[in-house]
């Protein structure tokens, strides 16, 4: 009996100290022009004001990531598409939150927003 009890606080306790016990998971699909992007898109995101990246990936065939961010609160998710830099501030939490983000011209210009 005793000896489970230590086997659970042991498990307790490495769970409160992983680096994944608390991350956040951020994912989504990005469009262009009602079309996924393609395979190998860089995304990433770090926290605002510093050039930190907390985690990166590329977009798989289907125009998705997943990304885990270590702490809460706001950060930049930023898609290097064709040479350019498009940010969008987000937030994460404990909680997976879904970023389904959409690619578009404006003004001729390439911007990144939320859908």
């Amino acid at each position: 009996m005793r000896s489970i009890k230590l086997v659970i606080l042991a498990v307790g306790v490495a769970a409160m100290f992983s680096d994944t016990a608390s991350a956040g998971k951020i994912f989504g699909d990005i469009k262009l022009g009602g079309k996924p992007l393609p395979e190998g898109v860089k995304v990433r995101v770090t926290r605002p004001g510093t050039s930190a990246v907390a985690d990166s990936t590329t977009t798989d065939k289907f125009g998705s990531y997943k990304l885990l961010v270590k702490d809460e609160g706001k950060s930049v998710l930023t898609v290097v598409y064709e040479k350019q830099r498009l940010e969008l501030p987000v937030f994460s939490n404990k909680e997976a939150t879904r970023y389904d983000l959409i690619l578009e011209t404006s003004d001729g210009k390439l911007i990144l927003r939320r859908k």
